[in-house]
């Protein structure tokens, strides 16, 4: 394998738009960046930059050689980071967001014992249900539910599980109203509405039957999903929730599973964060204890 510091080379003078700005940022002579990377370039076969006095660009197999070189430069980097973190014991603020019901049935279980393993670290949660730019509104870490969340250039999806929202009713209503036999009796039940869900309609769907789309007439509309469980459990109507919040009560017989066969479509948990490189070990030890303890809950919550 030829020398990966030729790699490093490469990337510093790209990223620094020239080998005189990568000499002073590297502390590398520049003669020697520039005999470095053509004889890079003639291993290769290939010219990877397009030089002028005043300019330089990547050439088209360049680009493509840039985008490989920098994952493994990264990759480095990251390595090195991740031993220098051992040496350091983690500490200051960690802000994190994730969705309401997320921080309900999750987060609230297991920082109890992240915060005794890690005393010297803070951490913010701002639970919201609305889209977060992890970026550009400060935050370390954020925990999201979405069908997909695919990697990005300056982010990382980490997928922790699937969840879904079931209906349930108490046993009290289901034996005064009778219990449905398919989705579109819903449209004559009495239900409990989500306050976020436009025109009063449902996405339900079946292994075997696909995909129902069903109107509905709430009796009782919120968008608090803790309001709509108690709802559901005093006999108000048919609530559509998530398996976190109705476990418990499904298995105390509180609520009991309506079409059962039936549910929304799956959401896969992410945990979603910046590139690791010079990330702070605070930050680090929660994601390493959200990816280790989020996920058995997440299965413990299936009904």
């Amino acid at each position: 394998m030829d020398d990966l510091n030729d790699l490093y080379f490469f990337t510093s003078v790209v990223q620094h738009r020239g080998f005189s700005a990568a000499s002073r940022a590297t502390g590398v002579e520049k003669t020697r960046l520039s005999r470095r990377v053509a004889g890079l370039e003639r291993r290769l076969g290939v010219r990877l930059l397009h030089r002028s006095t005043r300019n330089m660009s990547l050439t088209e197999a360049g680009e493509r050689f840039y985008e490989h070189c920098l994952a493994v430069v990264e990759g480095a980097h990251a390595a090195y980071d991740s031993l220098d973190s051992l040496k350091k014991e983690p500490s200051g603020s960690v802000r994190l967001s994730c969705p309401v019901v997320v921080a309900q049935s999750y987060l609230v279980k297991l920082l109890p014992g992240y915060m005794a393993a890690y005393p010297k670290v803070s951490v913010y949660i701002e639970a919201t249900d609305r889209q977060v730019n992890l970026v550009e509104e400060g935050f370390d870490i954020m925990l999201r539910s979405l069908p997909e969340i695919e990697n990005s250039a300056d982010l990382v999806a980490r997928e922790l599980g699937q969840a879904r929202r079931i209906l349930v009713a108490s046993p009290a209503y289901l034996d005064r109203h009778g219990r449905p036999q398919s989705p579109s009796e819903l449209a004559q039940a009495a239900v409990i509405g989500d306050g976020h869900e436009k025109g009063a309609k449902w996405s339900l769907v079946n292994a075997e039957s696909g995909t129902r789309e069903i109107d509905l007439s709430p009796k009782l509309v919120s968008h608090d999903r803790r309001v709509q469980l108690e709802a559901s459990m005093q006999g108000i109507g048919i609530a559509l929730l998530p398996e976190p919040i109705v476990i418990a009560a499904l298995r105390e017989k509180r609520l009991e599973r309506v079409l059962p066969g039936w549910s929304t479509p799956k959401q896969v948990i992410h945990l979603v964060y910046p590139r690791p490189r010079g990330m702070l070990p605070s930050v680090r030890s929660l994601i390493d204890y959200l990816s280790l303890h989020i996920p058995p809950s997440i299965q413990e919550s299936h009904v």
